[in-house]
């Protein structure tokens, strides 16, 4: 069972639409994780120094926010803000059903089922954002900071060096391009 999102998790008028099984895709060394002994085979998966990351999507009406299972090599939780998205297309190959979400600096890849309904409901929620309304969002979810997430942190001894992974920083580099978004051209 993936971690749940706590209402305490959520920002004012917050209000969760559904939530999704789903794996989000990282880079291994993004992650800060070490390789696998067996990841040279990872390839024929379509997962080249890549890792799954198991846990939840929920989608609300403001951001998507992933929670990990406890039992990853990376757990945590992080937000991608609606109004940051700018590109959401089902990427599914196979078998595998996949999904990406690209924002002006991320680009995040889950592995989930359902995909041409999930992307449906993320353009239709993604699409009505004033720009009042992203101020607002921007200025209420700077001042609750605490409810975006830590972002995927590794655990004991996984770490490849003391240094904080590009995905601890998800949450932050989340809102900065929230608020770059909600300042006047």
């Amino acid at each position: 069972m993936g971690m749940a999102l706590r209402v305490s998790s959520l920002l004012p008028g917050e209000e969760v639409q559904f939530v999704k099984k789903a794996n989000a895709v990282v880079r291994v060394t993004e992650a800060g994780l070490k390789r696998f002994s067996h990841d040279q085979l990872m390839w024929t998966i379509g997962m080249h120094g890549s890792e799954a990351i198991g846990g939840q999507l929920h989608v609300t009406n403001y951001r998507l926010v992933f929670c990990s299972h406890f039992f990853n090599r990376a757990t945590g939780r992080f937000s991608i803000f609606l109004p940051v998205i700018s590109g959401v297309r089902d990427t599914s190959w196979g078998i595998r059903r996949q999904i990406e979400i690209s924002t002006g600096i991320h680009q995040f890849t889950f592995v989930v089922w359902g995909v041409p309904a999930l992307v449906a409901a993320i353009e239709g929620l993604r699409r009505h954002w004033s720009p009042d309304q992203v101020t607002w969002l921007a200025e209420t979810a700077t001042a609750d900071y605490a409810t975006l997430g830590e972002g995927l942190v590794p655990r004991r001894n996984q770490a490849l060096s003391p240094n904080m992974s590009p995905l601890t920083c998800v949450g932050a580099t989340g809102l900065m391009e929230l608020q770059e978004l909600s300042r006047p051209a």
